[in-house]
């Protein structure tokens, strides 16, 4: 009897750390979005994260619309990038900007926000790359090495 208390604990155990894994530290999917930087923040009662919101328009609106803004919101952890998005902000360059994202599918309460209710898809976005663009363009100032078709 007792080896299967073990067994069961064992087991419990490890479908717990699995389930932590797999939807609080795996990231789900990482992605770029270009806009206007608006808001950054440093907020929070017991974890103070860093919180912005960018505004990325609508290249393509559904027929019978105006071109509308789309909000972003996102948190910042690494306090690098968090500068970085600060002296943006500071020097008024945030007319267009390329921010990298990291998206979680569910969120902890010191990483960030959880934004499930205003942004497109439900998760915890966490930047960690910004890039400053060209005005007028939305090409990255920084290809990484890439050639021209991009690869």
């Amino acid at each position: 009897m007792r080896k299967y208390i073990l067994l069961f604990l064992l087991i419990f155990i490890l479908a717990l750390t699995g389930y932590v894994w797999f939807f609080y530290y795996k990231v789900y999917s990482v992605g770029d979005r270009f806009g206007t930087l608006k808001k950054f923040s440093m907020k929070g009662d017991v974890f103070k994260t860093y919180e912005g919101e960018i505004v990325v328009l609508d290249y393509f609106p559904s027929s019978g619309s105006s071109n509308k803004g789309n909000k972003f919101y996102f948190s910042v952890t690494d306090t690098k990038v968090a500068e970085q998005v600060r002296e943006i902000i500071r020097t008024g360059n945030s007319k267009n900007v390329t921010v990298r994202y990291l998206q979680y599918r569910k969120s902890l309460p010191w990483r960030g926000e959880n934004y499930n209710g205003k942004n497109e898809n439900v998760g915890q976005y966490i930047v960690d790359k910004v890039d400053v663009q060209a005005r007028g363009t939305n090409s990255q100032s920084n290809t990484g090495g890439l050639n021209s078709q991009g690869l």
